[in-house]
């Protein structure tokens, strides 16, 4: 792996972004207005629904910004892609913007739950630990969707339909982690979740980086 390659298309990835502020700024609202319309329905959002919502709302904020990562570009892009970066640095570069991206919008999530409720969490740390293997693990398995659906030229649909049930097993974990770094449950063994955790996303990423240059090609 060539990190200077990696640092390359990271940027190049930053500045297509950027030129197209009105995509970065429409997942962004579309966050903070989810955020908005969920506080005035309930009122008052207590700890046990605040650890449900964060995670559902990045869910489907992601799905919509990071999926689209192989999508937005044109076979013949990838094609002199090919000439110039190995796969690995693609697919690792892509993988690292998609999860700073989503740790983005976690973070603005994060901000307005806490301007419309307060923040329950007691456990910063392992709060934290989980919610970084969380989004890494989502990153990858959007990522990943996202270049299955390139290479098939499947639309948006079958990609959500994909990319769902590969989220599910790392979206129960962290719903439990967060359980527990808010004091909903009291669980001796949380450490075993949190290595779980870290084990799924290893596998993911493994199979990621190990199909991606046989899809690439294809």
């Amino acid at each position: 792996m060539d990190l200077i390659k990696v640092k390359d298309i990271f940027i190049k990835e930053l500045s297509i972004e950027f030129r197209q502020k009105f995509a970065l700024g429409g997942v962004f609202l579309f966050a903070a207005t989810v955020v908005f319309l969920i506080f005035k329905s309930f009122n008052e959002i207590n700890p046990r629904e605040w650890t449900i919502l964060i995670w559902i709302i990045l869910l489907f904020a992601g799905l919509n910004a990071v999926v689209k990562s192989f999508l937005q570009e044109k076979k013949e892009t990838y094609l002199y892609y090919y000439t110039l970066f190995s796969p690995i640095d693609l697919i690792v570069a892509k993988l690292l913007y998609n999860f700073l991206f989503l740790c983005g919008i976690f973070l603005i999530i994060i901000l307005f739950m806490g301007l419309f409720s307060s923040f329950p969490v007691k456990d910063f740390g392992l709060f934290a630990i989980g919610a970084a293997l969380g989004i890494f693990g989502i990153s990858v398995v959007f990522t990943f969707v996202s270049v299955i659906s390139a290479s098939d030229n499947s639309n948006a649909t079958l990609m959500s339909i994909l990319a769902l049930p590969l989220v599910l097993p790392i979206l129960l974990l962290l719903l439990k982690i967060s359980a527990v770094s808010v004091r909903l449950l009291t669980d001796t063994a949380i450490a075993e979740d949190v290595w779980l955790l870290f084990g799924v996303d290893s596998i993911l990423l493994g199979a990621m980086l190990l199909l991606f240059p046989a899809l690439w090609r294809s």
